[in-house]
């Protein structure tokens, strides 16, 4: 049973690789074109798994004409994407491979997608007797991760694909769709999706915002709640104990004999220093209470990170 969806909004994400595979001149075996696709309905989304009935066509313009070769297949769709040959029933050999430059048209349920993907490098092997060429897979303006490094990568994908340096790319057919002069620079960096008409999951951009521009780390705005409070109470060690000291002077009365010359007299006599004993020990009782406030000490790293691992990033201008 074949899949259902709106035609009017279809989307057509070609994810095209463009490999030939490359056979002797003998012509033994027929020569085909490997190619993948992916298709998704009217809501942006793969379409359901299934078949589809899906025809192939070969243009010599981008758009318009008449189709220089025509192939019908039967495939099954799997997460949206497809894979096939191009050449499985119908030969490719008798396209004029050497003079043309040829645009693949995909139709399905009767109507063309757009845009055509160009044929690039490789396809053109098949008119001359030479061995299997590097390939351009994918499409301008795509971004691919890759665990090799830029010459590796150049040997088995092609020239067209460059390194996300922020390198010059004037005169590439990306530079003329988009109007910029260099690569975006994206080392180093997270890669982020664009807004859709209604996502709202970056604050600080929207589906109109300038597409590849840097935005700086940060941290979600938040705060700590804490509560710190002292209060102490006793009493203060012993302390104030003292003398005093003193003169004692002492009453002295002198009888005299009845018969002295003296009456009797009385007085003071001489006194001496004294000292009282320690008295006035005494404490006193202590209550204290307030508050504390402060700054932790920083820990972490020199940003703000999830766990990553990292890869080269190339981006397709030709």
């Amino acid at each position: 049973m074949k899949n259902s969806f709106s035609l009017s909004k279809f989307i057509h994400c070609t994810l095209i690789m463009l490999i030939i595979a490359c056979f002797d001149v003998s012509g033994q075996q027929a020569k085909k074109i490997s190619l993948q696709g992916f298709l998704k309905d009217a809501n942006g989304k793969a379409v359901a798994d299934g078949s589809q009935d899906i025809i192939f066509k070969l243009y010599t313009q981008e758009s318009g004409g008449t189709a220089a070769w025509t192939e019908s297949q039967t495939l099954n769709i799997f997460g949206g994407v497809y894979s096939t040959h191009l050449g499985k029933t119908l030969t490719l050999e008798n396209l004029n491979w050497g003079a043309s430059t040829y645009f693949v048209g995909v139709t399905v349920q009767g109507t063309e997608l757009t845009p055509r993907t160009e044929l690039t490098f490789a396809p053109y092997s098949l008119g001359s007797p030479k061995a299997q060429e590097v390939v351009c897979s994918g499409a301008v303006g795509d971004v691919k991760y890759s665990i090799l490094n830029p010459t590796q990568f150049a040997a088995v994908n092609g020239n067209c694909w460059v390194p996300m340096d922020g390198g010059s790319m004037v005169g590439s057919k990306l530079a003329g769709i988009i109007g910029r002069s260099n690569v975006p620079d994206g080392g180093g960096l997270f890669i982020r999706a664009q807004e859709t008409e209604t996502s709202t999951n970056d604050p600080d951009r929207t589906k109109s915002s300038t597409i590849a521009t840097v935005q700086g780390d940060d941290n979600k705005s938040h705060n700590h709640s804490y509560s710190a409070s002292v209060s102490v109470s006793g009493y203060t060690t012993s302390a104030g104990e003292h003398n005093h000291t003193y003169t004692d002077n002492y009453f002295v009365a002198t009888n005299k004999s009845q018969t002295g010359a003296a009456a009797n007299s009385i007085g003071y006599g001489a006194g001496q220093t004294l000292t009282t004993a320690d008295a006035g020990s005494h404490q006193h009782y202590v209550s204290l209470s307030g508050s504390a406030s402060g700054t932790t000490s920083d820990t972490g790293s020199t940003e703000t990170r999830p766990k990553n691992m990292n890869f080269y990033v190339y981006i397709r201008i030709n």
